[in-house]
Order: C-alpha cells, then structure tokens, then sequence
C-alpha cells in the first residue's frame, strides 16, 4: 500500500468475499469493462461499464444512508428490469441491508397479500424508486463516497411465492449473498457459463432463477444483456449485437425462440450453454433444442425459491433418462418419502425431500421436513420419484399452484379475487393444458343468475383490478352448483 491509497480501498480489502466487493474488485481492475446493456422502450440499448456501475451503486447507497432510517435490515425494490433494480440490489447489500423484492406490476392487493406475514420493520423499509435512484446521481461527489459494511446481510433477498399457505408470501432467501450466488455460480458454469461470458437476461427479476444467475453473473465478471421483452425483434437484436454465449430460459421462452428460424441461426453460432428451469419443458420442445444446440449444451436444473437445493442435468442424460430434471448438484441431496415420512425405494412416488450444505440456514427452515442419516430435509411440496441411477421425476404438486409460462400461480388467490364479482356466488380455479405455456387457468364458477350470467370479458376485467395479467383465468365457465364438503373441498374432482 502507498501513502495515496484511499482508506476506502484498505475498508473493502477486507470484503473480497461479498458481492458488492467482488463488482468493485472487476471495476477497479477493468473500470471500461462491459457490464451491463439494457435495452429502452425505444428499442435503444444503454451500456454500464463495471466502473460505471460501481459508482452508481455506491452513491444509491450513499443517497439511502442520508436520507433514509439509519438503522433497518432491509430494503423495498419495485422495479422493472433493468440497471436501477440491479443497482438497488447492489446498493442494500453495500448497507448491509436484505432486499425485499416485489413484481413491479403488483396491484396494492397483491402487495398486501405478500406482506402479510411479514414483520412491520420489513414492511416500513426504505423504498428504492426511479426519483431515488436518480437523485442517487445529483448528490455532489464528496457525497457519493460511502465504505460498505464489513458483513453482508445474513438473508440474501425476500423473493415472491405461492408458499404452503396457498396463498403469496416474500419468502427469505439465505444465507448471505456470497454463499447464494457462489452456489449459483458453480451450477452455471457446470453449463457453459465462464466469467467472461455474454449472458442473455430474459426472466422477470422478481423471480428466482432470473434473479440470481444476472446478479451471480455480473459479480462473477459477466457481460449481462438485457433485452426489453420476449418478441423476435428485441431478441434479434440483443442476439446479433452481442453474440450472447450463455443464458437461463424458461420452456416458454424456449418454445417462443423455437418458431423463428432466424434468431436460431444466430444463437446457434455464438452460444456455449444455457440452463432452463421454472416449469415442464414440453418433450418436442427439449428434443429440438438438443438437436440443435448438441446435448452438452442444452441443462435442466430443478430448485425452488426458498433454494433448498437443486438438481441438474445436460441433454444427453435427459435423452437417456427422458422426463428427467436430474441428479442432485454438487453436495446436494434427494430422497422420496411417503406420508408417514417413510423413505421409498426408486420407483416409488411420494413427496420430494431436498438439502445441500446451507439448508439448514436458509428460507427453507419454514417448510416441512423430516430427519434422515442425521441431516435434516426440507420439501417445497412437489411430488415425484427417482430412478435407479438417481435421476429425479417430478408428478405434480401437493398443493394447487399452477405453473402459467413458469410463473407459479395460486388457484386460492384468483378464486378470493372471483369471489368479490357481485354476481358470482361460487368459484373453482383449474388448469388446462396448453401447446405453449404449459398449462393456463380455467375458472369454473356459479353466477347468481345461471340464465344470464356475467360475460367473460367482464369477469377478466373484474380480475385485472387485483391481479397481474397472467394469473387472470383464461376461460370461464357457468355451472349451477360446485360440489363441496362440509370443509370446504370439493367432492368431486374438477377439470379443466
């Protein structure tokens, strides 16, 4: 060290482990590096070096420490993707605060049902907003100078889920940020990923896998892409300017990418890898991209939101073990139990029961689970089976979520909202299959006046005054009693 080094840089010396500090080490390093290019509404894109984005991340959190409350472990993020979510991520862990991350689009419904169960020091966080970030920026120089905390905060993030309430819930995620996203890091480059990699950024960052892998990818050195939304014009773009080598995908993107030729020609020629996850990828889907790509370059990874562990396959053991969404990763582990907690032989179909080396720390402590070899082992609710090899398959789930486009769904929630329509006295919400997202919602409902009940344009409109877009039931139907128990259930099985 010279007289001239800033007493900063010896404070952050001492944070090479945390993710704020592994960005400022690339952008003290190699300040011009790419990190970050988002495309605008104009179809324009907008370039962050890792110098560049450092800086700003360091003035938000400058911006938050003199006008927010001084003490608070979290943080309120709203924002649409982009460089200001990015940023605010950053900026709560420089302040060693835990993010709180809520879909932009979310009604004030919405809000309140995912805030429910949170404690009132979460729900009084200090807000990031456009205005913030923006002001972030104005302060004068001498301002922006702020040491981080010497400790990350001990949960990584609180992320959006149906839960096993039925009904959405912030869930933490933990333990630190170092520990998430190193994990998260290993499995990528298990697929093609390497820290000088082009990543395309195509999820919704209110969402985990999305979430995780961009904010792992640009800690760990990576050039993130992000194009503004999933159609063929955006993609092209974001594919022929940047030459991306790697990205996560959900089977929706993967199916809306498989019907243009052109932007297959593209990937085809610059990519070494992707992961997908969320939900099911249709089996014609999965062959195809495996076709094309090669089976070394072409992953499934199953995990949830609460990671509590994760499996992960390429397309060759999938080939080989069709249905499949793979072995357990790393130190992570799978075991199959009956009701009772009994452990089942491959074959078997029962609940799936997962750990790896943090389980224990993280958001999964609040799930069922059951003790086995000494370890303890956390389920999310799925049911399955594996293989004799080890592979695991998955059958559905215990409760009624519904996967839309990998967005999970809560039935419970869209029947309270259906509820509210002055003239529907019952409802049901089921899934329907479909060629492209899997499955979409199917509403089954009794009207107060069977003869001339509500018109299904008026029931979605009903709908969009508290719920997102996706989770409105697709098609509606009029029938003139659900059968029901004395609790509620009902009696006979209703299909869409």
């Amino acid at each position: 060290m010279t007289e001239q080094t800033p007493s900063w840089w010896i404070a952050l010396l001492h944070l090479q482990t945390t993710e704020s500090c592994r960005v400022m080490l690339v952008a003290r390093k190699s300040p011009e590096r790419p990190a970050l290019s988002v495309e605008g509404s104009d179809g324009t894109w907008t370039h962050y070096t890792f110098g560049e984005l450092h800086e700003r991340a360091t003035a938000a959190a400058a911006y938050a420490l003199a006008t927010g409350p001084k003490e608070g472990d979290h943080t309120l993020v709203a924002l649409p993707n982009g460089e200001g979510l990015v940023r605010a991520v950053l900026a709560s862990w420089m302040l060693g605060r835990t993010p709180l991350i809520v879909p932009p689009e979310a009604t004030e419904s919405e809000r309140r049902t995912l805030f429910l169960h949170l404690g009132r020091e979460k729900r009084e966080a200090f807000v990031w907003s456009e205005s913030r970030l923006a002001a972030a920026l104005e302060q004068d120089i001498s301002q922006r100078l702020f040491v981080p905390r010497t400790q990350e905060p001990p949960v990584t993030w609180y992320l959006p889920t149906g839960g096993s309430t039925g009904l959405p819930s912030l869930l933490p995620v933990g333990p630190s940020p170092a520990t998430v996203l190193t994990g998260a890091r290993r499995l990528m480059r298990r697929t093609g990923w390497s820290p000088d990699a082009v990543q395309l950024s195509l999820g919704p960052l209110s969402r985990t896998a999305p979430l995780a892998m961009c904010m792992a990818g640009i800690a760990g050195g990576a050039h993130v892409v992000m194009p503004r939304r999933l159609d063929p014009a955006s993609l092209e773009s974001a594919v022929r300017g940047f030459a991306p080598t790697w990205c996560q995908l959900t089977p929706h993107q993967m199916s809306a990418i498989d019907a243009h030729q052109s932007l297959w020609d593209a990937l085809c020629r610059s990519l070494k890898g992707m992961v997908h996850t969320s939900a099911p990828c249709p089996d014609e889907v999965k062959r195809r991209w495996i076709s094309r790509l090669g089976g070394g370059r072409v992953h499934e990874t199953y995990s949830s939101t609460q990671a509590v562990a994760a499996t992960l396959c390429d397309g060759d053991e999938w080939l080989a073990h069709p249905g499949t969404v793979g072995r357990p990763f790393f130190s992570n582990e799978v075991l199959i139990a009956d009701q009772g907690g009994r452990l089942l032989p491959p074959g078997g179909i029962g609940e799936v029961y997962m750990r790896s080396e943090w389980t224990g720390l993280s958001g999964g402590r609040d799930l069922r689970g059951i003790l086995s070899g000494g370890e303890h082992f956390r389920s999310v609710g799925d049911l399955g089976h594996t293989d004799s090899d080890g592979y695991l398959y998955l059958m559905g789930r215990l409760d009624n979520m519904t996967v839309v486009g990998g967005d999970n769904i809560s039935a419970r929630e869209v029947e309270n909202v259906l509820l509210t329509h002055p003239d529907v006295l019952d409802a049901a919400v089921v899934k329907r299959s479909d060629p492209l997202l899997g499955s979409v919602l199917h509403a089954v409902m009794v009207p107060s006046d069977l003869i001339r009940p509500p018109g299904i344009d008026g029931v979605r409109g009903h709908c969009l005054r508290s719920l997102s877009p996706y989770k409105v039931p697709r098609t509606v139907e009029w029938v003139e009693v659900l059968p029901r128990s004395h609790a509620g259930k009902y009696e006979t099985a209703l299909h869409g």
